[in-house]
């Protein structure tokens, strides 16, 4: 048996930091932060862009064909329910799935 150390064991990289090693870890990581606060808000504009060309197109849909043709319109309502039905099960599927493999790492 060999000897038992005792005390505190440190990485040997540890000794070699200095504080001009940590200021640039922090910059770093402010840099990286502020870059995500900029794409998630890119994101955000985005998002409320693709809704409110959904609503005015639903809204013209609505507007054109209510009046005169509503089998049409009930069709493309149809239409439009199926495709996002199938569209959140797919994400459902797929966020199961991955929540599933996460476990088992």
């Amino acid at each position: 048996m060999g000897p038992i150390h005792s005390g505190r064991s440190v990485h040997p990289l540890f000794d070699k930091f200095e504080s001009q090693h940590v200021t640039q870890f922090l910059e770093q990581s402010f840099e990286s932060d502020v870059a995500k606060r900029k794409a998630a808000r890119g994101d955000r504009w985005l998002r409320l862009i693709y809704v409110s060309l959904g609503l005015g197109g639903f809204a013209f849909l609505t507007g054109l064909l209510l009046p005169d043709q509503s089998d049409l319109y009930l069709r493309i309502l149809q239409g439009m329910g199926v495709f996002g039905a199938g569209l959140a099960a797919g994400y459902g599927i797929g966020a199961y799935h991955d929540r599933r493999s996460a476990r088992r790492r």
